[in-house]
């Protein structure tokens, strides 16, 4: 690996950020990195033939929470941040800036899991680490590094740790996730379907919540894979809510899921 090789990846990852008809690339893709965790690519929350590429389980879940966040409009995942910041600052803070495995003398360009950008412009970054790995030493050297430059760069730093991602929350999003258009596509119908259901969790919120989703199938004159495909897609859009403390399981009743219409 050399210097010119990285600036060339950099180079290219810069310009899909500032470039309007370019589709983002991350710094690091699924491809580029040896992982003995969950690696995945997901499509994007909002833009279509991006693919978002997640390097761990935690990632994921920390994609998914931010991808429903309404307030949240761009995520830039595996944000790199340039060496000419990231050696000025390992030298400020007195850290060994992070070099390749096997050399002694290249350093490897940092990257922050998350950056996304806010409905009112502002920038956040979300670094997703293991709360065991959070408090190693070396850890909190390199988060020092990606904090000093969040700080330079008025970029909000917020890091999260797995005992924050791994909840019930999370499971069900990423359940879910894969309906989150489909009433987009029959809008019409989808409307209908949503009056259906909820007069019929209005007249029997103790009924199985599949039953309930029978029931609007058969109201809307869709079959039941349907129905269940529109609930998700309700659920992730916020037309309906949950307890989302509650595994999303068909078989409980709504008022046990907390289910209810906005």
């Amino acid at each position: 690996m050399t210097l010119e090789r990285q600036q060339k990846w950099y180079d290219t990852h810069r310009r899909s950020i500032e470039l309007d008809d370019v589709i983002y690339e991350p710094f690091w893709r699924v491809e580029d990195v040896r992982s003995s965790g969950n690696v995945t690519k997901i499509a994007h929350f909002s833009t279509p033939n991006r693919v978002m590429h997640l390097l761990s389980q935690n990632e994921l879940w920390m994609y998914l929470n931010l991808a429903r966040n309404r307030n949240v409009v761009e995520i830039y995942e595996q944000y790199a941040i340039p060496l000419d910041y990231s050696i000025p600052i390992a030298k400020e803070l007195g850290v060994k800036h992070p070099v390749y495995v096997g050399s002694k003398q290249i350093p490897i360009v940092q990257t922050i899991d998350f950056v996304s950008t806010l409905a009112d412009g502002s920038l956040v970054a979300h670094p997703v680490k293991q709360e065991s790995d959070s408090l190693r030493e070396r850890t909190m050297e390199k988060l020092a590094i990606q904090h000093a430059y969040c700080d330079l760069e008025c970029i909000e730093y917020q890091l999260v740790t797995s005992d924050e991602l791994r909840t019930i929350r999370s499971e069900n999003l990423e359940n879910i996730y894969r309906h989150r258009n489909a009433g987009q596509f029959v809008e019409h119908l989808f409307r209908s379907w949503l009056t259906h259901l909820a007069s019929h969790l209005s007249d029997n919120r103790h009924e199985r919540m599949s039953t309930l989703l029978q029931h609007s199938a058969v109201s809307s004159g869709i079959d039941f894979s349907t129905a269940v495909s529109l609930f998700y897609a309700a659920l992730w859009n916020e037309q309906l809510e949950m307890d989302w403390g509650q595994r999303l399981k068909l078989e409980k009743p709504a008022s046990i899921l907390g289910v209810y219409t906005l």
